[in-house]
C-alpha cells in the first residue's frame, strides 16, 4: 500500500495540475434525456475561465464546440448545453440536454490558465430507443446518475 502511496505522492509532485480538476470519468443518458455533471476544481483555479468542449482529432487531441463560462457567473447556455460556474463552492455544472446518438463520445471539462489548461475527460454515453423499456440499473433513464470517479449530479 505505502509504494502506491508514494508513487501518486510523487506523481503529483512532479506534474502540478495534478488532481486540480476532477468529476466523472463516465455518464450516460438514453436519447432525449437531460444528463448533469459536476466538475470541481482546486481553490487556484477559482478565478479562471472554465469550459466544457467535445474532443477532437486523431493524433492531437483538440476541442470543438467549446462552450465557455461567463464573466458574471451566471449560467451560460449556447446550444443544447449550460455552464454555471460556482467559485464558492468550486465547482462547475455541466448540463446537457435533449441528447442525441451523434453526441456520444469524449468530452473535456477544462480551466483555462497560463500554459497549459488543468482538463480531464469525460465519456458521454448515449443509449438509443425508449427508455421505459430499459432493463432497472442499466443506463441512468430517469435513475440517479451513477458516474466514476467524481459526482454526477443526476439525469431525466
Amino acid at each position: 500500500m505505502w509504494p502506491l502511496v508514494l508513487v501518486l505522492l510523487w506523481g503529483c509532485l512532479l506534474f502540478p495540475g495534478c488532481g486540480a480538476l476532477v468529476g466523472p470519468k463516465e455518464i450516460s443518458g438514453f436519447e432525449g434525456d437531460t444528463v448533469s455533471l459536476q466538475c470541481t476544481y482546486r481553490e487556484e483555479l477559482r478565478k479562471h475561465k472554465k469550459y466544457w468542449c467535445k474532443e477532437s482529432g486523431f493524433f492531437i487531441s483538440r476541442c470543438s464546440s467549446t462552450v465557455y463560462t461567463g464573466d458574471d457567473g451566471q449560467e451560460r447556455t449556447e446550444g443544447r448545453v449550460s455552464l454555471q460556474d460556482n467559485p464558492q463552492e468550486l465547482t462547475l455544472k455541466v448540463t446537457l440536454r435533449n441528447l442525441t446518438l451523434r453526441d456520444a463520445g469524449k468530452y473535456f471539462c477544462g480551466v483555462s490558465k497560463l500554459g497549459r489548461d488543468e482538463f480531464f475527460r469525460v465519456s458521454l454515453l448515449v443509449f438509443p430507443g425508449n427508455k421505459c423499456l430499459s432493463f432497472p440499473g442499466w443506463g441512468m433513464g430517469d435513475m440517479e446518475g451513477r458516474g466514476t470517479g467524481g459526482q454526477l449530479i443526476g439525469a431525466g
